[in-house]
């Protein structure tokens, strides 16, 4: 039998109330660049968004909803790809934990100072020395349940020395500043397997980030692909 919550929802006499509400609720976001978008068209979909939650409440994630979503189906769909995953700016482990959830059997491996953010350039006008900071102990005991799962702490790329045999399928950059985002993908471009993707944070917000992203890209085949929320991504050729 359907509630009544399920009649207001789905009855067809309550469609203009409902096309009205949206519409209201959908300007009001967009006001704060957030969009709304479906969770239950499909039951993978549906079990991400829940996954995506419950890792909200174990932890802190300073992704929107579309964001995380992002980067846990890209992984899952990358399980093709021949290689290892990597994310360089873990915080506190929210993101990869979502990733943990679809690498399948996929090394990840995870780059983080921990201390915070490093040096600021005259790039990274809304960033500061020090800024999410977060715990190693509390992160590493958060994902010790995942297997295959290798923290490298300290400074990016000396973190990366001895790894440079590795590929990857799957990338993940979260690291807000200039330097950084362009450390980040002349390790990572070379390595990325043929149809492996990258997906980095706050293009769209970050000064230092896009001009990174812009700069390395201006010689190079792949196109950037800008997603929702404030992501960019390429698909390597």
């Amino acid at each position: 039998m359907k509630s009544p919550i399920d009649v207001v929802l789905n009855a067809p006499v309550f469609s203009p109330i409902r096309l009205a509400a949206l519409s209201v609720v959908t300007k009001a976001l967009a006001r704060r660049n957030i969009a709304l978008t479906s969770a239950n068209t499909e039951p993978y979909r549906e079990e991400a968004y829940r996954l995506i939650q419950q890792t909200r409440q174990e932890t802190s994630m300073v992704l929107l909803d579309l964001e995380a979503y992002a980067i846990y189906d890209t992984a899952r769909r990358t399980a093709k790809v021949p290689g290892d995953i990597a994310e360089v700016g873990v915080y506190k482990g929210g993101s990869a934990r979502l990733i943990c959830q679809v690498k399948g059997e996929r090394n990840l491996h995870l780059f983080d100072t921990f201390a915070g953010l490093p040096r600021c350039s005259e790039w990274d006008p809304d960033f500061q020395e020090g800024g999410f900071a977060s715990s190693f102990d509390q992160v590493s005991r958060y994902l010790a349940r995942f297997p295959e799962v290798h923290f490298h702490q300290g400074m990016f790329p000396e973190t990366a020395k001895g790894l440079d045999h590795l590929r990857f399928s799957f990338v993940h950059l979260d690291v807000d500043l200039y330097q950084s985002t362009k450390d980040g993908l002349a390790w990572f471009y070379p390595r990325l397997n043929r149809g492996g993707i990258l997906i980095s944070h706050d293009y769209s917000n970050a000064e230092g980030v896009r001009k990174a992203f812009d700069e390395f890209f201006s010689d190079k085949p792949e196109c950037l692909m800008e997603l929702a929320g404030t992501q960019v991504a390429f698909v390597k050729m």
